[in-house]
C-alpha cells in the first residue's frame, strides 16, 4: 500500500505499512533545510544497526517527521518492536543495548524512542498516542485539538 498524505499533508489515521525507500521518498528530502536529509540518514542508520544486531522486527516512525507539513521536524519518535523472544531480563552485549535504551538511542541517534513486545497492550497504547497530533502542531497551523494523523510502520 503506497502512503498518501491528506489535505492538511498529514498521513490517514492508523499504522500505514512502507519501506523505508518509500518513508525516504515521503519524509527524507530536502524541504526548506536539509534537516529532513539528516534525520533520515540518522533513521537509516539505526534500523540497519538494529536489524544487524537482531534487537528488533519493525519499527514505527512517529512524529514531526511523518507530517510533510513541518519543513523542520525537531525529531524523530520511533517504537521499536522487540522479536517476540525478546528476553528483557538477559545480558545484552553493549552494542544491543545501545540500541534498545532509550537514553542511549537518544544520545547516539536524537530519537525518542520507546521498545515493547509485540501485539502487547504497550504496542497498542503507544501507536494510540504517536497518532494523536501534538497539540503544538494544532495550534501552529490553526487545527482542532485532538487531531489525529496516521504513522508508519518499517519492517526490519
Amino acid at each position: 500500500m503506497a502512503l498518501a498524505l491528506d489535505d492538511r499533508k498529514l498521513l490517514p489515521d492508523g499504522v500505514h505499512e512502507s519501506s523505508l525507500k518509500e518513508v525516504e521518498e515521503f519524509f527524507g528530502g530536502f524541504q526548506k533545510s536539509d534537516r529532513r536529509l539528516k534525520l533520515f540518514k540518522k533513521l537509516r542508520d539505526y534500523l540497519a544497526a538494529v536489524k544487524k544486531a537482531g534487537c528488533g522486527t519493525s519499527v514505527i516512525i512517529n512524529g514531526s517527521f511523518v507530517m510533510g507539513c513541518v519543513d523542520e521536524p525537531d525529531d524523530i519518535d520511533v517504537i521499536l518492536v522487540l522479536p517476540a523472544d525478546w528476553d528483557g531480563d538477559a545480558d545484552l552485549k553493549p552494542y544491543q543495548y545501545n540500541l534498545v535504551s532509550k537514553r542511549r538511542v537518544k544520545k547516539s541517534y536524537g530519537f525518542d524512542m520507546v521498545s515493547v513486545q509485540p501485539d502487547s497492550d504497550q504496542e497498542k497504547e503507544w501507536i494510540s498516542f504517536f497518532c494523536q497530533v501534538n497539540v503544538k502542531w494544532c495550534t501552529a497551523f490553526g487545527w482542532p485539538d485532538k487531531l489525529t494523523k496516521g504513522i508508519v510502520r518499517v519492517a526490519l
